[in-house]
């Protein structure tokens, strides 16, 4: 088999507000999910929790079929890139199916909140939604 991406399924979580820094390894395989966190800190630091979550990563792979490892080794997901950070690109499923695109913009106000907007694709497309979330946080960032 070939190895998975090396980041394959796996996430890194930082949220100083809340003091919660380390990695969260999702799969899903037949409709049922898999997942786990690794703390940085009770695995004593970073490298040590990422090396945790790929192990656990690998087993669960080992336990798939091989089609499936071998999936896994070779996805790509398309990523729409805005080229700024914290505009991204977001799809998401409702509950009953549907399936909504959007362009999100997130920053920090002044008080220290954490602000986001979303601008919906279908309703202003692609480029302009895009273009709506830039500007929005350049102007969240700016205070107005």
């Amino acid at each position: 088999m070939s190895d998975p991406r090396p980041n394959y399924g796996i996430t890194r979580i930082d949220q100083p507000e809340k003091k919660n820094h380390g990695f969260y390894v999702r799969i899903t395989h037949r409709g049922k999910g898999f997942q786990k966190y690794f703390p940085d800190k009770s695995l004593g630091g970073k490298t040590k929790a990422l090396k945790a979550a790929k192990d656990y990563r690998d087993s669960l792979l080992v336990k798939m079929p091989r089609y499936k490892q071998e999936a896994a080794a070779r996805k790509k997901r398309k990523i729409k890139q805005s080229g700024v950070v914290g505009v991204t690109h977001v799809v998401s499923k409702s509950p009953k199916g549907k399936v909504y695109e959007y362009w999100q913009a997130a920053w920090v106000d002044k008080e220290g909140h954490r602000r986001t907007a979303k601008f919906s694709i279908a309703r202003y497309g692609d480029a302009k939604a895009m273009d709506m979330a830039k500007k929005a946080r350049r102007d969240g960032q700016k205070g107005k």
